[in-house]
């Protein structure tokens, strides 16, 4: 979850809100359609049924109904609508529009004075029963009679069906509307963190050195502060080359006067010159900040070529064959200074401890991949282990890879990068730098 976007996590929440609330939009309206539907089938089968009781006529326990009545579907064969009459509980009459109709069915009777609606399933079909039971007077007697109105449900369930189809496409048709207004919100609402993100990439490869425009008050205040850590940044860096240079000066004259001294002992000469490779080591450490990318970076391939170049020519005696295999768009972000002396510590190694063959891999993985490889003695995995833990110094190793690697093992780290150990094609020595490319 993470790792989505602010438009890919919002747009996702705006859809699982719609996936919800539209089903459940949709149950509700049908729901209420449905019951205002069957209420008013319920009304209307009531009404025809008083109306079927006001043409009722009872004498001398015959029932006497006029030929054509008032309710013409009743009049009608298959017109849907029935009517029966039940009288001491068993069928005494039926509308015309029961013609077509083998026998009366077997209905429920409500009690004298209730009535009765439901949906019932007859041989005939699916039907919705109104039925009432009333006493009439015949003969100084009162008999039960209960007046049946019958209605086909198929009208109902076709109504139904079409709200359901209509109701299901003009929703279809707002969720679309609304996908398409809340991409166009949602764009219009990031694209001030779009161009603030961009703005940030261009910081980072170099091409502007502080954030501007006007921004939204949420990430106005992030702006001022991104800008008052890179003037930060900026100054600090400054001061410290500054200092940095001052220190190199002010060290480097003593310590050209105590080398050139007559007669200087040889004990005195080897911490000599380790005080010179330490204070140009922890200079270098220094100066090249984690923050890498705050550098615009620059293609390696050329300078690859230079050093495989000069390698050749100094170990020219050894007779190596150097390979290059190098991506023509890979980039290192940082200075330039720093990676040939990276690479220029591991190739001069590699062609100590080398044979024959020494291999140069650079490439576009994810970052920057560097793999400088040779077939000598290699290193075994217990050294490996050893060389990379915390604080042991690399330059202590044996003749061929120990010789700078301090150096290159300090910028490694200081670059954010990581350094591993492994074997070559050809059992010797393969080391391997990875740096991450700048995020923007």
């Amino acid at each position: 979850m993470n790792s989505l976007s602010l438009r890919a996590r919002t747009l996702g929440t705006a859809l699982i809100v719609l996936l919800v609330f539209v089903p459940l939009l949709a149950l509700t309206l049908e729901r209420a359609f449905s019951q205002s539907l069957l209420d008013a089938t319920h009304e209307q089968l009531r009404l025809q049924n008083l109306g079927l009781i006001s043409e009722f006529d009872l004498s001398d326990g015959v029932i006497n109904m006029p030929q054509q009545l008032f309710n013409d579907a009743l009049n009608l064969p298959d017109s849907g609508t029935v009517a029966f009459i039940a009288m001491h509980m068993l069928p005494a009459w039926q509308s015309s529009s029961a013609a077509g109709w083998a026998e009366p069915p077997t209905l429920n009777l409500p009690p004298v004075g209730g009535e009765m609606f439901q949906r019932v399933s007859l041989p005939a079909g699916d039907y919705f029963q109104f039925s009432y039971t009333a006493s009439f007077e015949d003969q100084n007697m009162l008999f039960p009679v209960t007046f049946h109105i019958l209605k086909n449900a198929q009208l109902f369930d076709n109504q139904l069906a079409e709200f359901r189809t209509r109701l299901w496409s003009w929703l279809g048709v707002i969720v679309a509307l609304l996908i398409i207004v809340l991409l166009a919100s949602l764009g219009a609402a990031l694209r001030p963190v779009a161009r603030l993100t961009e703005q940030v990439g261009e910081i980072e490869q170099g091409e502007r050195k502080r954030l501007a425009g006007h921004y939204p008050p949420e990430l106005e205040t992030l702006k001022t502060n991104l800008n008052q850590l890179l003037d930060s940044q900026q100054h600090q860096r400054s001061r410290y080359r500054n200092s940095l240079s001052d220190l190199a000066h002010a060290l480097k004259t003593p310590l050209a006067v105590l080398s050139g001294t007559d007669n200087l002992p040889d004990a005195a000469k080897a911490p000599i010159e380790q005080i010179k490779q330490q204070i140009n080591r922890q200079l270098k450490r220094a100066v090249a900040s984690r923050d890498a990318i705050m550098h615009e970076g620059f293609t390696v391939a050329d300078s690859c070529n230079k050093l495989v170049n000069a390698m050749d020519k100094v170990h020219a005696n050894k007779q190596l064959s150097l390979h290059l295999d190098v991506d023509e768009d890979a980039r290192f972000f940082g200075d330039l200074t720093d990676f040939s002396e990276l690479l220029g510590n591991l190739l001069d190694n590699a062609c100590k401890a080398a044979s024959q063959q020494v291999q140069l891999t650079v490439k576009n993985q994810h970052g920057l991949l560097v793999q400088v490889e040779d077939d000598g003695p290699g290193i075994g995995e217990e050294q490996r282990e050893w060389l990379l833990q915390r604080g042991v110094r690399l330059d202590t190793y044996q003749e061929g890879h120990g010789i700078g690697m301090a150096i290159v093992n300090d910028l490694v780290l200081a670059y954010g990068g990581e350094l591993s150990i492994g074997t070559s094609r050809w059992q010797g020595a393969c080391f391997t730098l990875k740096f991450n490319h700048p995020q923007g």
